[in-house]
């Protein structure tokens, strides 16, 4: 990805660079895991989380997609710490839009974060 591609702003341009969050967990008693999506359809997101005290101490993803998927995928793993079996359940798409400026034409695939937080 070329660092001043107009189509995308500052922060998915920073997040494609190093793509903080990438990875995943062993699997253990303090991690869940879930997801979404597949390759063929343009958007696949394998999120693992580990848990301590019933809230996400640390968040991963293994991502296939476009660039603004891939760094939506990275917000989401700074986003997630902090959050409780309710927030999961409740968290929307439209935030990590707004807050990498995704344009409409990606919303769908912005559903494959949302389906795989929520599984």
């Amino acid at each position: 990805m070329k660092t001043d591609d107009p189509r995308y702003g500052d922060e998915v341009r920073r997040r494609m660079a190093a793509l903080p969050g990438a990875g995943g967990f062993d699997p253990g008693p303090d991690v869940v895991a879930g997801s979404a999506g597949n390759r063929e359809q343009g958007a696949e997101l394998v999120l693992s989380c580990r848990i301590t005290e019933g809230r996400v101490a640390e968040a991963r993803f293994r991502a296939f997609g476009c660039p603004h998927f891939l760094a939506a995928a990275s917000w989401l793993t700074d986003r997630l710490v902090g959050a409780g079996r309710d927030d999961l359940a409740g968290w929307d798409w439209r935030e990590a839009a707004a807050a990498l400026d995704v344009p409409a034409a990606k919303f769908g695939r912005l559903l494959t974060l949302q389906d795989a937080v929520r599984d």
